[in-house]
Formats: structure tokens, sequence, C-alpha cells
């Protein structure tokens, strides 16, 4: 089973502009992100992005970069244009701001597509077990079935709690796609949820399109803001040590 693994890479992020080439370790953010889609061995690595910066930065190290239209209203979009005139039936959007993706998440995903025949789009979730996670916006949550059907996806706690014991998912960035449901997904406007969550996943799931989730350990660290990459700086010198 082989895919096409696109970055999407755009300098001009709100949160946090120039973030993909911010330094990490000696290398730029996206590398990191390359790197981690490279290691799964699923197939070709692309990064996409709308800048001429971006994509020579992506050369100087030995990747392929594809210039994407500065339109592209999200990450999938990117990936979607990314993807055009490729041959590859699966197409995985690996986020350019998880700079510790483990590779066994992208495998893990990619094999739900190849199991489940009737299923739109995959993505990996892990448990969510600190306080803190919980109630932080930029840990996106997920309510799913026992099969690993996603229900819904949000930026506050689900599900609610009433009685203890209710099992609680984190999201990680990524998603793999069947080459009909990338471009059916793109084509649909923004919906009512994805505007209210900012979450465009919400879409495809208003849309009554599929997505499944495989269960990792760990989700890794999301660089949103400029003291997430301090935060990744300090793993990375944790792990030197």
């Amino acid at each position: 089973m082989k895919a096409l693994l696109v970055v999407p890479a755009r300098l001009g992020s709100t949160r946090f502009p120039r973030k993909v080439l911010a330094p990490l370790g000696g290398k730029p953010l996206v590398q990191w992100c390359w790197q981690a889609a490279r290691a799964a061995g699923m197939g070709e690595v692309l990064v996409a992005t709308e800048s001429q910066e971006v994509a020579q930065a992506v050369r100087s190290f030995g990747g392929e970069a594809v210039l994407t239209s500065p339109s592209c209203r999200s990450g999938s979009d990117r990936v979607h244009e990314a993807a055009k005139g490729r041959r590859e039936e699966l197409i995985v959007n690996v986020q350019g701001d998880q700079p510790f993706l483990d590779p066994e998440a992208i495998r893990s995903t990619l094999l739900l597509l190849e199991r489940e025949p009737s299923l739109d789009i995959a993505t990996a979730v892990s448990p969510l077990t600190e306080r803190s996670k919980l109630e932080d916006a930029n840990v996106v949550k997920v309510a799913m079935t026992e099969a690993g059907r996603c229900l819904y996806f949000s930026r506050a706690p689900i599900p609610f709690e009433r009685s203890p014991g209710a099992l609680r998912w984190e999201h990680v960035g990524l998603y793999a796609f069947r080459r009909a449901a990338l471009g059916r997904f793109v084509a649909l406007p923004p919906s009512p949820l994805e505007l209210a969550e900012s979450l465009e996943q919400l879409r495809a799931l208003e849309a009554g399109m599929t997505i499944s989730a495989a269960v990792v350990s760990r989700s890794p660290l999301a660089v949103d803001v400029p003291r997430d990459l301090e935060r990744a700086q300090s793993m990375l010198a944790g792990r030197e040590r």
C-alpha cells in the first residue's frame, strides 16, 4: 500500500507567522515533519507551500516542494492542489506543525483505509488524561464509538462527564483521505460547525462523510504558538541528554 504524503507548510500562519521555518535543533520546523513522513515509509513525500522561501528551504535539505496557490483556505486544500496530476489513491495530510510525530501513527492511520473500504477519511487519536489539556482550547478533543468511528471533534472538553469513567481522546493532527473523498471534501463550503469551532474536519462530518481513528499511545506536541516552540526545544534537549 503506497500513498502520497503531503506536508502543507504555509509561511503566513496566523497565530505564529513563519513558524514552518522556525529553527528547532538547527533545522526548520518543516524539516522535522518531512522527516517523520519519510520515516513512515508509506510513499513519496511532498511539501506544499505558497512561499518560494519555504520551497527553497525544503529543497536545501533534499525535500521536494510544490508551490500552491496563496488563496488555499486550508491545509487540506493545499494538499489537494499538490496532489493534482498524481496517481496515488491514498493521500495523507501530515501537518507541518508536529515535529515529533511518530511515523507509526501514519502507518496505523493508513491501515484503517486499507481495512475499511467504505471509510472516507482516517485519522489518529491518543488517550487524554491530563486535566490541563482537557481545558486547553488548542487541544482538540474527539468523541468516538468503541469501534473508532469519530462522532464529533471539539475544542471544548467532550464528552461531558456526568458520571466518572468516560474515555477521552485527543486528536492527532493527521488525515488520510481516499482521493475521491479529498476531492469531495475540498469542494464543500465551510460548514456552520467548522466555522464555530475552527476545525475543518467538522465539515466532513456535517456532510455525512465517515471518519475513523487509529489509537496511538501518545499525541505529539503541536507547535501552535511561540511558547510551544520553546517546549519543543526543551523536549529535544531532554532527548539529547
